[in-house]
């Protein structure tokens, strides 16, 4: 009698509670979607695209920040950490931090300024939170800190995100943030701990310095140029035109629509790195059975296994002639002194030569040398994620990365 009693009152309670939802909902108008948070409703009336773009850059830009400053107490803010996956973003953006200041500090590099753009490109609905697909640009200005006169270098990263953003006590935090990091490889040997804020690299580790013969391979490069049948220069005005959403791009971000894009499906490494070497517009080199690609009006072209697969591209330069492997090794192996070169064989590289990136004895990546910093250290472009400029080894910091140097036999 008391069990059944209880039960019937449990039930009264349960209804009036389901009533008062129910009345409160039928406030907001039937086409509104509703996101659900610890402290508010989010609906798609209470914020705009200017508003959401100006509060993600702010997040990022702080993100961005702790770069330079090595602030990681200052990250803790930025995440819902109440949850499991802002625990884990939160974890992951602190790694990055580790890793940079690492990478900083043994290049005798010090970062002078980190700035990230935003582009949203769709705000799709999701239950509980606002889930935003966007670009980011990243521009990094660094120095080396040691010169008499130091000149600040510059690259750029693009970055796609699918990022999830809750909101507690009227103020925006990561949820969740689903990326292609430019730095993931060279992540393993680092944690997402935060003990105490970092110490911002000095420059007094650099073990790269600019050489007589490094600027001479530099001249060498701007003046030979014309004499072969690769056209090297053009090679890399193509390969910065469609650099994609990265800083220093052209071509308003977007890749060659005359080429399929296979990110999200292999990645387009590959394909961006046979472009270069075999556009017309770019390095214009004669095309075979093995490497070509297929061109139609309607654009969207695919190639052969050896166009697009990395495998397949390093097979073919090698085998075919076209190209020739120069040095191969861990980076420690390939920047090692020799009576040639004080910066290793690295040194080699040519304008518009190809830098593969082996894990596992898989060919995993494709970039294209594109230039060279102050201090001669070998710039490269890419796509997956998209690099402009970047320093050739910056995010493949594993120890059992190897890399194949590839000078193009034109």
């Amino acid at each position: 009698m008391h069990y059944n009693l209880y039960h019937k009152k449990k039930f009264t309670i349960y209804l009036f509670i389901t009533l008062l939802i129910s009345m409160s909902l039928s406030n907001f108008n039937s086409n509104t979607v509703v996101y659900a948070s610890q402290n508010c409703l989010i609906t798609k009336e209470s914020y705009d695209e200017n508003e959401l773009k100006t509060v993600v850059e702010d997040i990022y830009n702080k993100r961005s920040s702790a770069f330079v400053t090595g602030d990681l107490l200052s990250l803790k803010g930025l995440f819902d950490t109440s949850e499991k996956y802002g625990q884990w973003a939160l974890e992951h953006e602190v790694k990055r931090v580790k890793y940079l200041h690492t990478w900083c500090k043994e290049r005798g590099i010090k970062l002078a300024k980190v700035q990230s753009d935003v582009r949203i490109n769709k705000i799709p609905s999701k239950d509980r939170r606002l889930t935003i697909s966007l670009e980011e640009s990243y521009k990094f200005d660094y120095i080396y800190p040691a010169d008499e006169t130091p000149i600040t270098n510059s690259f750029g990263v693009g970055i796609k995100h699918t990022l999830s953003l809750t909101k507690k006590n009227n103020k925006w935090l990561v949820y969740n943030d689903c990326y292609t990091d430019c730095f993931e490889d060279a992540l393993q040997a680092y944690s997402g701990d935060i003990a105490e804020n970092l110490i911002p690299s000095d420059g007094l580790h650099a073990t790269y310095k600019p050489t007589l013969v490094s600027m001479l391979l530099s001249c060498r490069n701007a003046q030979s140029n014309k004499r072969f049948f690769y056209n090297r220069r053009q090679a890399v005005q193509y390969a910065d035109k469609y650099c994609g959403a990265a800083w220093g791009s052209g071509n308003d971000f977007k890749y060659n629509k005359k080429y399929k894009d296979f990110n999200g499906i292999g990645g387009d490494c590959t394909n961006y790195a046979s472009q270069v070497l075999g556009d017309k517009e770019a390095g214009a080199l004669p095309m075979d059975s093995a490497w070509h690609c297929e061109y139609s009006k309607a654009g969207n072209n695919q190639g052969t296994v050896a166009w697009v697969n990395a495998d397949g591209l390093k097979d073919y330069l090698r085998y075919s002639g076209t190209g020739s492997v120069i040095g191969k090794g861990t980076f420690s192996e390939l920047t090692a002194s020799t009576l040639q070169f004080a910066n290793g064989i690295v040194q080699r590289l040519q304008l518009a030569d190809l830098v593969c990136y082996e894990k596992k004895g898989t060919t995993d990546h494709f970039a294209v040398i594109t230039g060279w910093d102050s201090h001669g250290y070998p710039l490269v472009n890419s796509h997956t994620t998209d690099r402009y400029h970047v320093p050739w080894d910056l995010g493949w910091g594993d120890n059992r990365i190897r890399f194949f140097l590839i000078h193009i036999n034109g």
